[in-house]
């Protein structure tokens, strides 16, 4: 469910998924902090087949998520509920925002006057006192069509490789470099991290992570990485004969995702392109 998030999610989505008044009240209640999952199908009255329909349809939009049998916003959910809340204290003054609209014909100044006196709220004060073009309406809609656009121009054959050997770095770039492969190398973890989430896209058709680097090491480069995108293919490559320990630690893991260094340049290829192609790895959250 959340593997389809990253690559698929949009304003129309997220708003779709809260749409109606009982999509909207389980996404309301699970705001406040952990709830289970009987509490909200008891809370809203549904069926489980239109509870488990809904619920579905937050978590793919991005909004929720479960954590030990329980369900939280999100940090995206979050600010959409805040959002909300902004939306309700509109609606709340509904009547004093049509009483604005009715000043369309005196000055900007004299209708700043307006809003101030009639309305309470300083976030809505502030909303309405600016331009649209000054709410980055621009931003909105190509933020939009961002998507479509970053879909048609990606590339495949794009590779992150994380080590912090640079004689190892530098070797295996110019192997994979030499197949035709793009590849982005790092010998920092959180700088390779910081340039993953600002991609704010899937990008990458493989990630190389060395196990054993300083600060952060490849097993919680990986976690963190899945956990932002779901889809990602990993491979771990090490010095250290790990290959039971690392299925032990990720059980999805099996050889086609761990290089033995030091390795052949033909038979380190060939485990490229076997990642590539293999199936992604899951991870949930419960």
């Amino acid at each position: 469910m959340q593997n389809e998030m990253v690559s698929s999610q949009s304003l129309p989505k997220v708003l779709s998924a809260i749409a109606d008044a009982k999509s909207l009240l389980i996404f309301q209640s699970i705001a406040p902090g952990f709830v289970e999952g009987d509490v909200l199908l008891k809370k809203t009255n549904l069926s489980r087949k239109q509870y488990y329909s809904r619920i579905s349809a937050i978590m793919d939009a991005g909004l929720v998520t479960r954590k030990n049998k329980k369900y939280c916003l999100t940090s995206l959910g979050k600010i959409v509920y805040g959002l909300q809340i902004m939306t309700q204290n509109a609606l709340n003054n509904y009547w004093k925002l049509r009483a604005i609209d009715s000043f369309d014909g005196v000055s900007e100044r004299e209708q700043e006057q307006v809003i101030e006196n009639l309305i309470g709220d300083e976030n809505l004060r502030e909303l309405l006192t600016k331009k649209c073009s000054d709410i980055a309406t621009s931003s909105v809609i190509e933020g939009s069509s961002c998507i479509h656009q970053q879909a048609e121009q990606r590339n495949h054959g794009n590779l992150m490789l994380v080590e912090d050997e640079p004689d190892v770095l530098f070797a295996f770039k110019s192997i994979l470099t030499s197949e035709g492969y793009n590849v982005d190398t790092f010998t920092d973890s959180f700088a390779a991290l910081k340039h993953f989430i600002n991609l704010n896209r899937p990008y990458y058709d493989l990630v190389i992570l060395d196990i054993r680097m300083h600060g952060m090491n490849g097993i919680q480069l990986y976690q963190k990485l899945k956990r932002i995108d779901g889809d990602v293919r990993v491979i771990f490559a090490t010095a250290l004969d790990a290959a039971e320990e690392l299925v032990s630690i990720i059980p999805d893991l099996n050889s086609v995702h761990i290089i033995r260094k030091p390795i052949a340049a033909k038979d380190f290829i060939n485990l490229v392109k076997k990642a590539v192609t293999y199936v992604p790895m899951k991870v949930t959250n419960d």
